[in-house]
């Protein structure tokens, strides 16, 4: 009788912070919206479902200190708690059955990682667009190219709000930004100020917005389809981000959570040997929450 040898599928050898550190590199590479906003995280875990209170500063006014008086505490005017539910569960799992090579060469890792993180990068800068629809303000009229005189239209809001000036950002549409490009206000600016503009595609600062192209600014159709770029100071909106809790010991599924200090992104990467494939199967997922945070500092573009 043949001897039978029992063997435990090896999955020593996957690094998942090695996934896991790629893949938040691609998705902080191909995010606009989500470096832009006000951001929530922490390190400790949480749950699909869970609600956050997140409160955020209000004003102070400034008081005359005359001698011998003294100063009364304030309270902040202005100031709320926002509520931000952790609803969003991206997940994209593929199969992986020589994860040694993948490893030891770049171009192979990314051939997985790249698509997988894209996918879920789309879907968080998808919600944050979305959150346009709660503003109260907008400019500009649709079907109508995005213009100079428009974005001092959105300036002008944002200063009748009383908006801070720093932090201010415009992301627009492919076509309005080749729209911009060719306006006939910014011509002489492009032509000597930012001459880069041209020679690169780059809009760089103008009105004092921050301007970046979103190829994923909602476009509504309609007659006519109307555009909805977004000028917006970063408390307008947030994106709230938090670690899962470990699987389940004894579950045969392992992870590794890397979180991006300077973003507050956090990515999971989740790995087990499938039996069917005979490959390790792999899962790159991320737990958030999106919301307005504050009206006034947000600005529909249409065009």
């Amino acid at each position: 009788m043949a001897n039978i040898t029992t063997t435990i599928a090896d999955t020593s050898g996957f690094i998942p912070q090695v996934w896991a550190q790629r893949a938040l590199d691609v998705l902080k590479a191909n995010m606009v919206m989500a470096r832009l906003v006000t951001k929530d995280s922490d390190v400790e875990p949480a749950f699909v479902g869970k609600t956050l209170n997140i409160p955020y500063p209000g004003r102070f006014t400034a008081q005359d200190k005359a001698a011998d008086t003294p100063i009364n505490p304030q309270t902040p005017t202005g100031g709320a708690t926002v509520s931000v539910t952790l609803n969003k569960h991206k997940a994209v799992d593929f199969l992986v059955e020589d994860v040694a090579r993948a490893q030891a060469r770049p171009d192979l890792l990314d051939r997985y990682i790249q698509p997988a993180a894209l996918a879920i990068a789309e879907a968080v800068e998808n919600d944050l667009f979305a959150l346009y629809a709660g503003l109260s303000t907008s400019v500009g009229t649709s079907g109508t190219d995005l213009t100079a005189a428009t974005i001092r239209e959105a300036r002008k809001a944002l200063n009748d709000a009383r908006v801070p000036l720093d932090a201010r950002y415009l992301v627009i549409s492919p076509k309005d930004e080749i729209a911009l490009l060719a306006d006939p206000d910014l011509t002489n600016y492009f032509a000597f100020a930012r001459a880069q503009g041209v020679s690169e595609g780059s809009l760089g600062r103008i009105y004092g917005f921050d301007v970046y192209m979103s190829q994923l600014v909602p476009v509504v159709a309609g007659t006519p389809n109307s555009t909805k770029n977004l000028a917006f100071h970063r408390e307008a909106f947030i994106l709230a981000t938090r670690p899962f809790m470990d699987p389940p010991a004894g579950s045969g599924v392992q992870a590794a959570t890397v979180r991006d200090p300077d973003t507050g992104l956090v990515i999971r990467v989740l790995y087990a040997y499938d039996i069917s494939y005979r490959g390790v199967r792999v899962g790159l997922d991320i737990l958030y929450g999106v919301a307005e945070l504050r009206d006034a500092a947000g600005v529909v573009v249409l065009s």
